[in-house]
């Protein structure tokens, strides 16, 4: 069962999972070789890995966009995606389509092969983002 400390340390890791011991002592007011315990206790109940969030739009400028797709052959969808570099993430759906993908592209024509490659076993919708807008700033 975790406790009030345990959640804090989450917390704090989930923010930036790099912190040190030191660090994270500090902001919760513990000692190191405290803290340390308790991560390890986590580590092995409750931290899966530790991860890197990427900033794919310095990463790999170009072309963003969505495919949605429509399909029978989820298996064979999913290993396609898992396999293209261009696509960095994929969503179970509900509604008239049931996959969604993530694409960033450096041509269009990367983003149509998708379609193409995948039109023996999905029905496929190109969405491409023209524009982004901050909605909270109005």
């Amino acid at each position: 069962m975790l406790d009030d400390v345990d959640h804090q340390i989450l917390d704090l890791l989930k923010r930036n999972s790099r912190l040190t011991y030191t660090e994270i002592g500090k902001q919760i007011n513990m000692s190191s070789p405290a803290v340390k315990t308790r991560m390890e206790r986590l580590e092995d109940y409750v931290i899966n890995r530790y991860t890197v969030e990427v900033n794919h739009n310095e990463l790999n400028k170009g072309i963003h966009g969505f495919v949605l797709f429509k399909t029978k052959s989820c298996e064979k969808l999913m290993n396609y995606c898992k396999e293209n570099k261009n696509i960095i993430d994929l969503w179970r759906i509900s509604g008239e389509y049931n996959y969604m993908a993530k694409v960033i592209c450096a041509k269009i024509e990367e983003l149509e092969q998708i379609s193409k490659d995948t039109t023996q076993y999905a029905f496929s919708n190109i969405l491409s983002i023209l524009g982004n807008y901050n909605v909270e700033e109005g």
